[in-house]
């Protein structure tokens, strides 16, 4: 029944045919476009899947009774994506070629010839490998003056250092690339934390991708725009509570400013979704802000999420412009059902169509669809301009670090920030599990950082400071208290911390200069070269020049020294000295106890308070990880039960740190840090007087074994407060670099 059932939803296959669609693509004399069979190919960032007997085809002319070519004739092969040149004499994909088990870029002319043979004075069929080796390339473009802007999984750092792993599958991570046309002068961008996939060439010369935002609650694909050095990364679309889907996907430039792009979720869409015209915000990079920007939805009955689709509007996998023909769109489309899970229980799978898509009537017009394989990614074989080439727009100056610098973090188009508050401005590494971690650093959506150091802010609201080039890095203003600032938001909805949640990198020499914290992305900033803004003299140094990546990590724990904040090494001393007395897991007034059912599977998880290092072993989906007492007493059970349904059936579990957040942790609350700048004062708290003694449980109604708060013992230093913040605003891991093999 269930299988019928899905049949009727799935619906007849479309079929190209001529019927009154002759000139659909009028003035188009050829597609090209991806053939492969049924995968299904993950969440939108997975570069590696695809499927298998997988050829490049022509059209021409391209309609039902237009003659196919295979164009690469492979057998067991596999292509994830394509670009047509400017000129429309050929084609760069990329593939994982028969016998081969990596992705590497290929050359192809229109008609099937061999471009680099051509370019020899010979004549053969087939295509050309243009990179080689043991990492992966993918979604290759052409870009100005003879080049190709791709993503590679190859580290920029050299082949000794591990390439970043995603959040979630922890795969080796997608990165910006160029190089010449025959693979030569290759140019590694830098990195971000996750993955940056799906690059398209607009006609100013910028790039746009999807870049993979992943930190702490933030998990999502927005729009990111950069120039083609690699430089000049600024964000596109998705980033400032507007967009309607949590990833955009395959974005390319209808008219400049506009781009259409499939909006969908993460996962379990075979990475299709909704079709979504996007407003940069004007037409100009001057006019451009995601202050400004907006969106259309141009197939509102195709859900953004993961909810299954319909007959008749099944999901997009991909979309391209027609030149010269307004609302009309070359795209990818498959009816029904199209979400792993339900297609998944009837044994069944999309069917991925090429068809003519009028936004402004909503008809389809089927071009190609075979049976049984998908027909994905059509581009029209059109000649179009090459975009001037562009260069960075700032240098740093005395330097091969990355200049990071702010002309007046005051200056904010969404954040209120009083003036005077912000006393530094903390800058933090990230890192995932690549350098030998578990696949979960703690309780969480938090991935490892360590800090760099703490750059003091001057009173015209200015800073600068030198970072490692090429490593993902987030600015936080924090207090006099060394707290993460909170700040009341500008208008609805907006943001109410300082703390962006974004990485933020840059190439060597490169200076990453911004007006502001969430500052009016309209304004120009006027720098002229030779600024002392982009001089490395007078930055704080936090390049770390000479050590590796692994070498940057903590030595000691005092505040001064502090990088990691590994929590058996920083902060379970702590505990141990201060807190365990009382805190030591026996069920009683000090350690309240909770258990909760998970509901699917009728198991049960029982905890009592407990601030020691007992080891305490929990599931997360199919994986066990073992943490200490203390982590799971103070960062509650919270990751433990997403997407489940739980069901609490004694006591109350209690999120003791908000990760992300030291200001509004309650433990935080409870233990009121004294004042760290200009001086420490032991006497002043970010909550209150503190008369020398501690707060907790100093004014509580218990006093336990005897503690109540007078006892020297029970009294924490200024550095052991200062960790505990650290830990807090870094997202309450469990694991830091200290923790990784062979460290300190």
């Amino acid at each position: 029944m269930r299988t019928q059932l899905l049949a009727l939803m799935l619906g007849a296959a479309a079929v190209g045919c001529d019927n009154g669609q002759a000139n659909v693509l009028e003035g188009i004399p050829s597609i090209v476009y991806i053939q492969r069979t049924v995968t299904d190919t993950g969440n939108v960032f997975d570069y590696q899947g695809g499927g298998t007997s997988a050829n490049l085809f022509s059209l021409t002319p391209p309609s039902a009774s237009g003659v196919k070519k295979n164009l690469t004739n492979w057998t067991a092969a596999d292509i994830n994506a394509l670009d047509i040149s400017f000129d429309a004499r050929e084609i760069a994909f990329s593939a994982k070629a028969p016998g081969e088990d990596r992705f590497h870029i290929f050359r192809i002319n229109v008609d099937g010839s061999n471009p680099c043979d051509a370019a020899a004075g010979k004549v053969s069929q087939g295509a050309c490998q243009i990179t080689m080796g043991g990492n992966d390339e993918v979604y290759p473009i052409y870009a100005p003056n003879g080049r190709i802007f791709f993503v590679t999984n190859q580290n920029v750092e050299g082949p000794a250092v591990p390439q970043f792993r995603d959040e979630y599958e922890r795969a080796t991570t997608a990165q910006a690339a160029t190089m010449m046309l025959d693979g030569s002068d290759l140019q590694l961008g830098p990195r971000n934390v996750s993955h940056r996939v799906a690059p398209n060439m607009m006609s100013d010369g910028r790039v746009v991708l999807t870049e993979w935002r992943h930190l702490g609650e933030t998990n999502e694909g927005d729009l990111t725009i950069l120039n083609q050095d690699l430089t000049g990364t600024r964000e596109g679309f998705g980033r400032e509570g507007k967009g309607i889907t949590n990833n955009y996907l395959r974005a390319k430039e209808v008219a400049p400013g506009m781009l259409v792009a499939i909006g969908t979720s993460r996962d379990r869409t075979y990475q299709a979704g909704k079709l979504v015209l996007i407003n940069l915000g004007g037409p100009t990079v001057d006019s451009q802000s995601e202050a400004r920007s907006s969106v259309v939805d141009l197939t509102p009955d195709v859900p953004g999420d993961r909810t299954p689709s319909f007959t008749g509007v099944g999901r997009y996998y991909d979309v391209v412009p027609l030149q010269g023909k307004a609302d009309q769109y070359l795209v990818s489309w498959a009816d029904g059902p199209v979400e792993s899970g339900v297609l998944g229980m009837a044994n069944a799978s999309p069917d991925f169509g090429i068809y003519v898509y009028n936004a402004k009537t909503k008809e389809r017009f089927p071009i190609v669809n075979d049976v049984g394989p998908w027909e994905v990614s059509p581009v029209a074989v059109v000649k179009r301009a090459e975009p001037a080439a562009l260069t960075g727009a700032f240098a740093a100056q005395g330097t091969q670090s990355t200049l990071l610098a702010a002309v007046n973090v005051y200056d904010s188009s969404l954040l209120a920030i009083p003036a005077g508050t912000v006393v530094k401005a903390r800058i933090t590494e990230g890192f995932s599990s690549e350098e030998g971690f578990p696949n979960m650093f703690g309780l969480t959506e938090f991935d490892g950082m360590a800090r760099l150091g703490e750059a003091d802010v001057n009173a015209d609201g200015s800073f600068k400071a030198l970072v490692p080039a090429n490593t993902p890095v987030r600015i936080q203003l924090i207090d006099k208290f060394g707290m993460a600032i909170q700040a009341n938001g500008i208008g609805a909805g907006a943001p109410a911390n300082t703390t962006e949640p974004v990485w933020i990198q840059g190439r060597a020499g490169e200076a990453r200069v911004c007006g502001g914290c969430h500052e009016d992305r309209t304004k120009s900033i006027q720098i002229a070269p030779g600024s002392s803004t982009l001089q490395a003299s007078g930055a704080a140094a936090f390049d770390y020049a000479g050590k590796t990546r692994m070498e940057r990590q903590s030595t000691d724990y005092s505040a001064a020294n502090v990088m990691g904040v590994p929590w058996d090494k920083a902060l379970q001393p702590i505990f141990d000295a201060h807190c365990t007395a009382c805190h030591d897991g026996t069920a009683g007034a000090a350690n309240p106890s909770y258990t909760i059912m998970d509901v699917t599977d009728m198991s049960t998880f029982s905890f009592t308070f407990d601030l020691t290092s007992k080891p305490v072993s929990v599931m997360n989906g199919e994986q066990m990880y073992t943490f200490s007492a203390s982590h799971v007493s103070l960062l509650g059970p919270d990751m433990l039960f997403r997407e489940k349904q739980i069901m609490i059936t004694m006591g109350m579990p209690k999120e003791y740190v908000s990760p992300g957040s030291a200001v509004t942790s309650e433990v935080i609350k409870m233990l009121n840090p004294p004042l760290r700048f200009p001086a420490v004062d032991m006497t002043q708290g970010a909550f209150g007087p503190r008369n020398t003694k501690p707060q907790h449980p100093a004014g509580e109604a218990l006093v336990y074994n005897g503690h109540n708060g007078d006892d020297a013992a029970y009294q924490l230093t200024a550095d052991e407060y200062y960790l505990l913040q650290l830990m807090a605003d870094n997202g309450g891991q469990f694991f830091s670099r200290e923790n990784a093999p062979g460290s300190n």
